[in-house]
């Protein structure tokens, strides 16, 4: 198996789907203030299943935003705007935290989503918008050991048709 971020090997494609949840946003805010607060909330917490972060490019700020999914039942998101994150299905691949493989993943993602005949991309605009977004999956250790961190990509998807 290639390791080369220039491999155009179509990545094993998931499909998941996110609850919708309340999340607390950076907003056009300090992205490392952002990952501060948020890594001291994710310290508290003794057990977990996944990261609770998500990074995605937000069209209408022009840049990117930080979510964090708030555990259940707390209301203090550290000053930072919550907002309900409409959850839904994704597109889902692992990658190379690096910029040229994520965005040969993405577009091999996108390649996959539009050759279904189940799937297709999520509508991006209106109040229920999902935008392409990805989270590190690579424990600390893991990530001292390989030399890089492998990130999850998400691309929001609906069934074909409606």
């Amino acid at each position: 198996m290639s390791t080369s971020t220039c491999d155009q090997t179509m990545p094993f494609v998931r499909i998941i789907e996110l609850p919708p949840v309340r999340m607390a946003r950076s907003g056009n805010g300090d992205l490392e203030e952002f990952n501060k607060c948020w890594s001291s909330v994710a310290a508290e917490d003794e057990f977990s299943l996944f990261p609770r972060d998500f990074l995605w490019f937000n069209p209408e700020l022009n840049g990117f935003e930080w979510l964090y999914a708030l555990p259940a039942g707390r209301e203090d998101a550290g000053g930072y705007a919550t907002f309900e994150f409409p959850g839904g299905l994704y597109a889902v691949a692992a990658c190379r935290d690096e910029g040229a493989d994520i965005e040969r993943t993405n577009r091999l993602i996108h390649q996959w989503v539009a050759e279904s005949k189940v799937f297709e991309v999520a509508p991006t605009s209106g109040p229920d918008a999902r935008w392409d977004m990805g989270h590190i999956i690579t424990p600390p250790n893991a990530q001292e050991m390989l030399g890089y961190h492998q990130m999850d990509l998400f691309i929001p998807i609906v069934y074909r048709g409606g």
